[in-house]
């Protein structure tokens, strides 16, 4: 079984030390899409100015940042590709916390013309600085996934070199995790004790493994001898013991449907048996031609390298793809994730593809307040999948003024009712309320 994959993203982490109990620590992130409305985009350089003055102060302890590219099928027929920024933060689930991260949202919504900012929690993870604390439970034999964040600045000055965390990736942590990890190029934020603003490169590695005694020493041990090496304080570590691994595509077609909101992610690796690999090009057309038409509302794809041991104990690496999406957790959707991997491994001689399944994130919708455009209820669904996309700079569909007042109240309950839980300032449904009564 091989688990190789690896997005190369730009992400951000800080390694400062949580106050916080671990165990009251959750996973956010936010999706801020990129184009905007009247023309141009969000620049790099915007949105590190935004990152710096609204984001930072208010997490000061660090955030992730990931640079990401999302595709989807817009109502006239043709694909929309759009960049966006998407921020992951490990904080306190506090409402302080909640209500800070409505600010966020509502100042990008604000500064960058956007409809919306897609929030997605996940409050069912595992999380510590330090060692031996990260697995709480006896071990279960299922499969987790563990994400570690290595910090690469050695105290007292210089950096950890890519040379010497591949020498380290190879020496250390696959000769542990045989079957495969991701890496992920990474870059750091956080404000250090002077309010100074301090970023820092790192690495994220992401393991899949059974939930075993044997497993849980060697992230251990892996931990130890990176702090003890580099020199370094802490290496975070979050465990998610809530996802649903497998290679085999008639799994996703076992589980009773719950039509509510899961998350998937498909791992396409690309090296062709007897030779070759699939192509930027190849890939590019399958997904237009088999993925996005079944799942118009929006997709995500990273551009990812993995890492695993095979049976001579020979290091191999492979570029491959990386898929999430969002959707309802319908028949019909598992139907569609079965079709995509069939098709895949067909067309391109491949043994299989990684399905991970989450069906314990919560997504919520963060609403433009002032002023507020209200999808109907299928649109506003179909933006709800788009987290990854960036969801506020899609909504191109809005209420217009010739309807009555009654489908705008109805539109409005629909949004405080609906599992996508989205925000709408209370005087808005008040005065539709108001509205209604006038009819």
């Amino acid at each position: 079984m091989t688990v190789a994959t690896g997005a190369v993203l730009s992400i951000g982490i800080s390694f400062t030390t949580f106050r916080a109990d671990a165990a009251s620590l959750i996973q956010e992130s936010l999706f801020f899409g990129r184009n905007i409305p009247s023309g141009g985009e969000v620049s790099d350089a915007d949105f590190q100015t935004f990152l710096n003055n609204i984001i930072t102060p208010r997490f000061p302890n660090g955030l992730t940042i990931f640079d990401a590219n999302g595709q989807y099928l817009y109502n006239t027929g043709n694909i929309i590709q759009e960049k966006f920024k998407y921020v992951t933060l490990i904080i306190e689930d506090t409402p302080q916390n909640q209500a800070s991260i409505y600010d966020i949202s509502q100042a990008y919504t604000q500064q960058f013309n956007q409809e919306s900012v897609l929030q997605v929690s996940n409050k069912r993870v595992n999380v510590s600085f330090g060692l031996g604390d990260l697995f709480q439970n006896s071990p279960s034999n299922k499969f987790i996934k563990t994400d570690l964040y290595f910090g690469r600045d050695i105290a007292g000055g210089g950096e950890v070199s890519d040379n010497d965390f591949q020498t380290f990736l190879n020496n250390v942590i696959t000769p542990s995790f045989r079957d495969g990890l991701t890496v992920f190029n990474a870059n750091g934020q956080y404000l250090d004790s002077t309010n100074t603003i301090i970023k820092e490169k790192s690495k994220d590695i992401t393991l899949f493994f059974t939930d075993t005694s044997k497993n849980e020493t060697s992230i251990y041990d892996v931990v130890s001898k990176y702090t003890k090496e580099f020199h370094q304080e802490s290496v975070l570590q979050v465990e998610d013991e809530n996802v649903k691994v497998s290679f085999d595509p008639s799994d996703i077609l076992n589980d009773t449907p719950t039509n509510k909101f899961i998350r998937t992610d498909l791992y396409f690796g690309r090296d062709i048996p007897g030779g070759g690999e699939v192509s930027d090009n190849d890939f590019q057309t399958f997904l237009n031609n088999v993925v996005t038409p079944v799942f118009p509302d929006g997709l995500t794809v990273f551009d990812a390298n993995g890492q695993y041991l095979d049976s001579t104990h020979t290091i191999i690496k492979e570029k491959s793809k990386s898929i999430s999406l969002f959707f309802n957790d319908t028949q019909q959707n598992k139907n569609s994730i079965y079709d995509i991997i069939s098709k895949y491994t067909q067309q391109f001689n491949q043994e299989s593809v990684l399905q991970v399944i989450d069906d314990s994130v919560d997504v919520n919708f963060i609403a433009a307040s002032q002023p507020i455009s209200i999808p109907e209820p299928s649109f506003a669904w179909s933006l709800v999948a788009l987290g990854v996309l960036g969801a506020g700079s899609v909504l191109k569909k809005k209420v217009v003024k010739s309807r009555t007042q009654r489908q705008f109240v109805t539109v409005a309950e629909w949004m405080l009712n609906t599992e996508a839980q989205v925000w709408v300032d209370k005087s808005v449904v008040e005065e539709f309320a108001t509205q209604e009564k006038r009819i």
